[in-house]
């Protein structure tokens, strides 16, 4: 009888795992970071990824995501797991529940280097409502034709956003919203627009926060570069930061998912550069 049982069991376990499909994804990164403010860092990061979907006989989807990261930089390490995620999808669109993002940071500029110099936070600090903290543990997607719709909501601060973006050939707009629940009652609004003529693209995003001293405008422009691969040029301000933001960097892919990238620039009033490899697997 325990023969049965066991056998039985592994049965159900096998079909279980026939059902759901599971990939693994990957990205890493290795270089220099600088800051006039410090000195300069090396820097490495590891992140694995994990993803199993299926579907109910039903017809709705199902994902559940897990992410690990280790870095190190000046050979100080720091490694932790991503808190996860899981995705029920349908006619309904999708509902991700987990470590998520507010809807307010669909709307926002180009990150430059291999590392991220950070030029682009100027111009993002207003998008949204609680400017210091952008999560969210509930997340809604619906696509219908050009149109994209977002909604997050997180039930720890009772903090919303709700964002729309439009496309149609090489225009894109995008509009959000965001308000504050228990964290003090501030609402922030974004927007942008951009555009492509080839291979030169522009964007541009502006945003309101309730609290005047957060609002904030920026801009990003990118196009290709012999020997350059894309270079791309980001400036930022708000009524926060003393001096504007900006950067310009370049991306070249050298085969093997490896790409070569690095970003010179000011961001609030430090001047900052990295140059390193990004591997992506």
């Amino acid at each position: 009888m325990k023969k049965i049982l066991l056998a039985t069991t592994a049965l159900v376990a096998t079909a279980g795992f026939a059902a759901a499909e599971m990939t693994w994804t990957g990205s890493a990164n290795i270089g220099m970071k600088y800051s006039d403010d410090g000195t300069t860092q090396l820097h490495e990061e590891i992140d694995l990824g994990m993803a199993a979907t299926g579907e109910t006989d039903g017809g709705i989807g199902w994902k559940v995501e897990m992410g690990l990261d280790s870095n190190v930089t000046d050979s100080t390490p720091t490694e932790g797991a991503d808190g996860g995620s899981v995705t029920l999808s349908g006619d309904f669109g999708s509902i991700r529940v987990g470590n998520v993002s507010s809807a307010g940071t669909s709307i926002g500029l180009t990150d430059l280097g291999f590392d991220d110099i950070g030029a682009d936070d100027a111009a993002e600090l207003g998008r949204n409502a609680t400017t210091t903290d952008a999560s969210a543990d509930v997340e809604w997607h619906y696509a219908m034709d050009d149109i994209a719709l977002m909604a997050s909501f997180d039930t720890a601060t009772d903090d919303m956003a709700m964002s729309a973006k439009w496309s149609s050939g090489s225009l894109a707009i995008g509009i959000s919203h965001a308000a504050a629940g228990a964290t003090g009652g501030a609402d922030a609004t974004a927007a942008s627009i951009g555009t492509s003529v080839g291979g030169f693209s522009v964007n541009m995003m502006a945003a309101s926060h309730s609290t005047s001293a957060n609002d904030s405008v920026g801009l990003s422009a990118s196009m290709p570069v012999d020997g350059f691969g894309t270079v791309t040029f980001v400036t930022g301000s708000n009524d926060t930061d003393s001096k504007s933001s900006w950067g310009v960097g370049f991306s070249k892919a050298l085969g093997g998912g490896a790409t070569l990238a690095g970003a010179y620039g000011s961001a609030n009033g430090n001047d900052v550069a990295d140059l390193g490899i990004g591997f992506s697997f």
